[in-house]
């Protein structure tokens, strides 16, 4: 139940990937995520696929290096070829998920607006940065890079 009273309404609605990532399932990113009850379906499939393909393209050199290895499929493939699979999967997932909710999160005082249900856990900008990182840390991870990279000038 979101702070305005509204009981959310988890959506069963899976959003295909590109046949090597997993399909990714609305109704599982809003209860990971605890999403406002106040968004619409539409905001959040659109959320989803921008992540997505924001993701799909930040991981492009991994998914070429693990295809070149055998791998066709990350939550299928063959544990000899991708030994942590499971792990890897949610990895994604947490990429996709944190990434979706950091960009719709700004987007909330559009959605709904009353000066007494003002909500800063919702609409704070550095709630957005943070959710942003998270996606990050995570396709960092799924890239084999640690969360900070140095380079000497």
């Amino acid at each position: 139940m979101s702070f305005s009273g509204k009981t959310t309404t988890f959506v069963e609605q899976t959003i295909e990937n590109d046949g090597f990532w997993p399909d990714l399932s609305v109704s599982e990113f809003q209860k990971e995520q605890r999403l406002p009850a106040e968004y619409l379906v539409e905001l959040l499939v659109d959320a989803l696929n921008t992540a997505m393909v924001e993701v799909n393209a930040d991981l492009a050199k991994c998914k070429a290096r693990w295809q070149a290895n055998g791998v066709t499929r990350v939550e299928s493939a063959d544990s000899t070829l991708l030994p942590e699979r499971s792990f890897q999967v949610k990895l994604y997932k947490r990429a996709v998920y944190c990434r979706a909710k950091g960009n719709a999160l700004p987007q909330f005082p559009t959605v709904t607006r009353r000066e007494s249900a003002e909500n800063t856990g919702k609409e704070a900008p550095e709630r957005a940065e943070t959710f942003l990182a998270f996606s990050q840390q995570a396709v960092r991870a799924l890239q084999g890079r640690g969360r900070i990279t140095a380079a000497l000038l």
